[in-house]
């Protein structure tokens, strides 16, 4: 096919099919609106190329350049884009579904409602590129470069991060659930207002970092190390945070209801406010921190050090309260009379009718 057979056909229906482009450059030229059936773009120069409502059905990409492309609600079904080239590209509204999308670099993108669904990413570069609003979902998330990307409103599922390049990453308001960030040195990273329920951060480095509004519901943390990470609004319900190493941490507001935290080292702590209902908080360090008007009724505090914590109007009602040391101030031992704790634990409905019952 020449060029000007090409053209003839964008021009009229805008189907291709089954075409050959190897050796061809699409540079700075305007694709818009056509559909390319198993066509052959391997190495191909789409340097600067312009979609717009684009179809790409089971064509191969492999070593294609995309650098500074302006991609348009453009779609690849089923292509191999495997080492393809999108640094610099502006993505909009483009979706990749279940496209091989290994090796390739995004470096310095900018892309917005990008969606990338069972495919594979592995090994991709999004050094420095800026995503907001996009979705990878069951794309075999590993091994890739993230180091200066800032993410936003971005949704990535199945991701494993072990082996992956965050240096400088900033995350705002992403949803990893159940990803591995297990060994991972995160310390003084942004990831406020991010999602991570049921993912794994054993002996992660968090140290430093902004968690501000986190998610960490169901969240494997043992061994990590959050000192002096700034947490106020996070949620840890049910996580496992066993010897987790949380020293000088701003937790006012964070709720960890029936979550374990034995072991753990709290001290110099700010959590003021914090609920800390039904957790087992089993040999726990609070000394020196800031406990008034926390509410630990229920929790397992068996062992605590509390030397030096200000406790004032710390709720234990219906606690194990057994320090090996206690703080300062004093601690409301509210409502401790056994029927009440005996009451709380059934169904509130069920005790008001046999109540009724009991009445003459």
């Amino acid at each position: 096919m020449s060029p000007a057979e090409l053209g003839a056909i964008l021009g009229y229906d805008g189907e291709i099919l089954k075409e050959s482009f190897a050796g061809w450059s699409f540079a700075g030229d305007s694709l818009s609106a056509a559909t390319f059936l198993e066509c052959d773009f391997d190495g191909v120069d789409l340097t600067g190329v312009r979609t717009d409502g684009t179809a790409f059905l089971k064509c191969r990409f492999v070593g294609a350049r995309f650098s500074d492309a302006t991609l348009k609600a453009a779609r690849f079904v089923d292509c191999d884009l495997s080492g393809a080239r999108f640094d610099g590209a502006s993505i909009n509204a483009t979706a990749f579904l279940k496209c091989t999308l290994a090796n390739a670099r995004f470096d310095g993108a900018s892309a917005d409602s990008m969606s990338v669904v069972s495919g594979n990413v592995e090994g991709a570069s999004f050094a420095r590129a800026r995503l907001m609003r996009c979705a990878i979902l069951e794309a075999e998330f590993r091994r890739c470069d993230l180091s200066g990307a800032i993410l936003e409103r971005v949704m990535i599922t199945a991701a494993d991060l072990r082996e992956c390049a965050l240096a400088g990453l900033r995350l705002d308001t992403v949803m990893l659930m159940e990803a591995r960030f297990d060994g991972l040195d995160l310390s003084g990273l942004t990831l406020a207002r991010c999602n991570f329920m049921k993912s794994s951060f054993v002996g992660t480095d968090l140290s430093g970092a902004d968690l501000t509004q986190c998610l960490f519901q169901e969240a494997v943390l043992s061994g990590a190390r959050l000192t002096g990470a700034n947490a106020p609004m996070s949620l840890f319900v049910k996580a496992d945070l066993t010897r987790t190493a949380m020293a000088d941490m701003n937790l006012t507001y964070a709720i960890f209801d029936e979550a374990v935290l034995d072991g753990a080292v709290f001290d110099g702590c700010r959590m003021g406010l914090a609920q800390l209902r039904s957790v087992s908080a089993r040999g726990t360090g609070f000394r020196g921190a800031d406990l008034t008007n926390a509410d630990a009724s229920y929790a397992d505090l068996t062992a605590v050090d509390l030397s030096g914590a200000n406790v004032n109007r710390l709720n234990v009602h219906g606690a194990t309260f057994e320090p090996v040391a206690h703080g300062n101030g004093r601690s409301s031992m509210l409502g401790t009379d056994p029927d009440r704790e005996i009451a709380e634990l059934y169904d509130p409905i069920a005790i008001d009718r046999r109540l009724r019952l009991q009445r003459p």
